[in-house]
Formats: structure tokens, sequence, C-alpha cells
């Protein structure tokens, strides 16, 4: 499967809206979350209400609570857990635009999100 597709975000949305650990970490979580490979030009938001995920294909400019903007090598990289957000976005790797306070109080469920994502046999 290729990573950054659809298919990759609905088999993530399925693992997790299946995952009784996630479901539990997120079940007051509602936020949108879009993520954008800009040398590729493609942009996935997971639509999250209630701890269920909803993938669907976006556009950067689309309006979410949080945005995270690299390129497919730095994406990579962080699936492959070469690095994370936190060292992307503060290295300037990635773009990240949203309320930083609000983001590290969902920490655990974002971490238990990537963790899940980089679970998924992915050709990149």
């Amino acid at each position: 499967m290729q990573s950054f597709s659809s298919e990759y975000f609905a088999e993530l949305a399925r693992r997790l809206n299946t995952d009784p650990v996630w479901l539990e970490k997120a079940r007051t979580l509602t936020v949108k979350i879009t993520l954008t490979v800009t040398d590729r030009a493609s942009s996935y938001m997971l639509d999250i209400v209630n701890g269920t995920v909803t993938p669907k294909a976006a556009k950067p400019e689309d309006p979410a609570d949080f945005k995270f903007e690299g390129p497919a090598d730095m994406w990579g990289k962080i699936m492959a857990g070469q690095t994370d957000f936190n060292t992307a976005v503060i290295t300037g790797k990635m773009k990240f635009k949203g309320s930083l306070p609000k983001i590290m109080g969902i920490q655990p469920q974002m971490n238990k999100l990537v963790q899940t994502a980089k679970e998924i046999p992915a050709q990149a």
C-alpha cells in the first residue's frame, strides 16, 4: 500500500476505530488534523469526533485545528522512527499550524495515532 494514500488513511482509521486503547484515550477527542506532503501536493484530513476517526482528501487551506506540512522525506523519517513531529517542527523541517498548548494537551492521543500509523506497512 502506498503511504499517504486514501487506502493508507482508511486503514489507519479502521485500526484506530477498532482499538480499545485508542477509543478509551480519545473518547472525548474532537479535532481536525490536516497532514500535507508539500512536495507531492497531497493532503489528508483526519476528522476525529469523540474518538472516531474519519479520513478524507483535503486541501492545505481547508480549516483544521492542527496542520502539519512537510516534504515526503521528512514524513518518511517520522514513520521510520528516525525523528518525531516535535523535533521536525522545532528544527524547521516541518511546519505546524495550530495551538501549541492544545496539541500538547492531546499528546497521549497523538502518540497513539502516530504509533498506529507506523505499524501500517506502506511504501513511500
